[in-house]
């Protein structure tokens, strides 16, 4: 090898360096936003007898300052993230779909999905095995063709539920009344699963809602402060979604991979 290219590369791998230790510098390694940003502090990790697996799109997974789905993860110690877009092909989703121990649900509206606000889900119905709670993390249209992909998905037994509020995240113009945040439906799951006496967080569960509210707040507040790159210099923070006009483009497209919307 010669000198000069020796140098090149010893140089290249310096600067890679500098590069990994100026992120570990700058960056939250648990919810990868920057220290400033960082809102670790509020987090209160709890324990949840079903497991929870994240299906996050990689667009969500790349923007993490205002996506819920790392901090729902955080906040619930048996869980985890995966990401992708077609989990066919995705060695820890079809391994976890292959294990005897658990027995899989996905959160996910359907013709034939199981109503946790209104049925109720027997144990007997996850056969004495260890329950496990797919969710689907990005946005509504990301989602749709995630599942619409994942045909290993679409045999998973499904549940839903009934929701009779509007989103907390204020932050995000969602498509309809309906759409709520990873977070958010992650808590009404837990919700009704202890109503069903399947889950015992003993008001653990509200930190979730504690988190998204954290995280509501700073937000509105980089885009009301005249000092940030992100203030929002025609309008006055963020309106009250009942204030808002619902997006024309949702009233004849589907939400949701399925015959009609629910």
């Amino acid at each position: 090898m010669k000198l000069s290219d020796y140098l090149d590369k010893k140089l290249k791998l310096q600067r890679e360096k500098e590069k990994e230790e100026s992120l570990h510098r700058n960056y939250c390694l648990s919810c990868l936003r920057s220290k400033n940003a960082c809102l670790c502090s509020h987090l209160k990790p709890f324990e949840t007898k079903f497991e929870i697996v994240i299906l996050m799109h990689p667009k969500e997974a790349k923007k993490q300052t205002v996506g819920t789905g790392r901090y729902t993860h955080l906040s619930l110690k048996n869980s985890r993230i995966i990401v992708g877009e077609n989990f066919d092909k995705n060695k820890e989703v079809q391994s976890l779909l292959r294990d005897e121990t658990f027995f899989p649900f996905l959160l996910y509206p359907g013709e034939k999905a199981l109503n946790i606000s209104k049925d109720k889900l027997s144990p007997e119905t996850y056969q004495g095995k260890r329950p496990l709670i797919f969710i689907i993390d990005g946005t509504w249209p990301c989602a749709k063709s995630m599942m619409r992909d994942s045909k290993s998905l679409h045999y998973i037994p499904r549940i839903s539920f009934d929701n009779s509020i509007e989103s907390r995240f204020v932050i995000k113009h969602q498509p309809a009344k309906f759409c709520l945040s990873t977070i958010e439906s992650v808590y009404i799951v837990i919700t009704e699963l202890e109503k069903q006496g399947l889950e015992a967080t003993n008001g653990k569960k509200e930190g979730l809602i504690h988190m998204l509210d954290q995280i509501v707040k700073y937000q509105v507040e980089c885009a009301e402060d005249p000092n940030k790159s992100s203030y929002r210099k025609r309008t006055k923070g963020y309106k009250n979604p009942k204030e808002r006009k619902e997006s024309t483009r949702w009233e004849k497209r589907m939400v949701l991979f399925e015959e009609k919307n629910y």
